[in-house]
């Protein structure tokens, strides 16, 4: 049993590391079973035991990735008292580092659009309440308005990270977003990140 679940785990890794280099040149929906088994020198009914197409295949890596992405993130309580985002801006970047291949390709426009706003949608969720129970404010709409920004622009800075081949550590990538969000601009001829 122990080595038929290696042999899913290697199989499954082969055909997504495979899906996802076909990806970096195609649209998913280009791509077809025969295609990748061919890449991934895997005979289509072993394909098949696994998944019903390659649009089913991205599903699965996607709710797995997510649910990881999720128990991640939600496993970080923030302080009422503390504005102290590193940690859990260290977990984001790391885990995008270990996913980066798959990051590329989802950030791209050839990537499933759907599953980044659902990203976008959870660190939201989860951000906003940290901070609006942070920085309490009586101008919901103002607030709506900070957070958006940070939001996305930490987006930004993720997108640049990844296409400039994650030189920087994650570690130093979540000083230098802590650093932007509570200092801005002010911050950039001074920024002291390890």
């Amino acid at each position: 049993m122990v080595n038929n679940d290696r042999r899913v785990r290697k199989t499954k890794a082969i055909l997504r590391k495979n899906l996802i280099t076909l990806m970096k040149d195609k649209s998913i929906n280009s791509i077809t079973v025969k295609e990748l088994c061919e890449k991934a020198d895997i005979n289509r009914g072993t394909f098949y035991l696994h998944y019903k197409d390659v649009f089913h295949m991205l599903e699965e890596i996607e709710k797995e990735l997510f649910e990881e992405f999720q128990d991640k993130l939600l496993s970080h309580e923030i302080s009422p008292n503390k504005a102290d985002t590193k940690p859990i801006l260290q977990d984001i970047y790391t885990f995008i580092a270990q996913n980066s291949d798959f990051c590329m390709v989802s950030l791209c426009e050839r990537g499933d659009m759907v599953f980044v706003k659902k990203i976008v949608s959870l660190m939201y969720e989860k951000g906003y309440n940290d901070w609006s129970s942070i920085f309490k404010t009586k101008d919901k709409d103002l607030f709506d308005k900070y957070y958006s920004f940070i939001l996305y622009g930490a987006i930004g800075l993720i997108d640049h990270w990844l296409k400039n081949g994650l030189k920087e550590s994650p570690e130093y990538m979540a000083v230098l977003t802590e650093n932007i969000v509570l200092n801005g601009l002010k911050s950039v001829n001074s920024i002291n990140v390890l």
